[in-house]
């Protein structure tokens, strides 16, 4: 029962990333499964709910696979190769994928479709960035007080920077290789710690 659950689920975000939310029906996704209505209704109550649990699997589960252990007694330098770490999981799983500009921009799209038609998505991507800006804040602040870092700098700026320099999605280079990405990220994580470490 799990099994045929998880198919719809992998087989649903593959059809929503080629076909947009607009274009698919549940006629479209049965079709598509080779599954009968009746068969999908047991598991999902409609397009709508399949929609939002490609979502849940797919974005912010992602999000968890890959998010660090969080300590808030760990140094500053500690979370910075924690992030990256992590920017190599998302990465690995990226760059494997055959015409990844394509799959950028459908997944991309993806989330602005999740945008207009989940309730509720811009509110918990919101929490969740003010959640990892509070992390970078703690981690700094600690990093204050053993004297890792200097204690002249603006705590909030630099919390939101390192926030920032995580991100790997770039829209103004749609297609890029992800691996170079983390690598970069990084580069600017260590480069700002450079100027801020005592």
């Amino acid at each position: 029962m799990q099994d045929r659950k998880e198919y719809i689920l992998q087989k649903a975000f593959e059809v929503f990333m080629a076909k947009g939310y607009d274009s698919v029906s549940m006629t479209v996704l049965q079709q598509e499964l080779r599954m009968s209505r009746g068969a999908m209704y047991r598991y999902y109550n409609g397009k709508d709910d399949l929609f939002k649990a490609v979502i849940d699997r797919y974005f912010y589960g992602m999000i968890d696979f890959v998010r660090p252990n969080f300590s808030e007694d760990m140094t500053l330098a500690e979370r910075i190769e924690q992030n990256y770490q992590s920017l190599k999981k998302i990465s690995a799983y990226f760059d494997r994928i055959e015409g990844i500009s394509v799959v950028f921009l459908n997944y991309t799209a993806l989330l602005i479709q999740a945008a207009k038609r989940y309730s509720g998505f811009i509110d918990r991507l919101k929490v969740y960035k003010e959640t990892e800006t509070k992390k970078w804040r703690l981690v700094i602040e600690n990093s204050i007080e053993k004297g890792e870092v200097r204690e002249d700098i603006d705590v909030e700026i630099m919390s939101m920077i390192f926030t920032k320099s995580v991100d790997l999605w770039d829209p103004d280079k749609p297609g890029r290789n992800f691996s170079k990405a983390s690598e970069d990220a990084k580069k600017m994580m260590n480069y700002i710690y450079s100027l801020i470490k005592t």
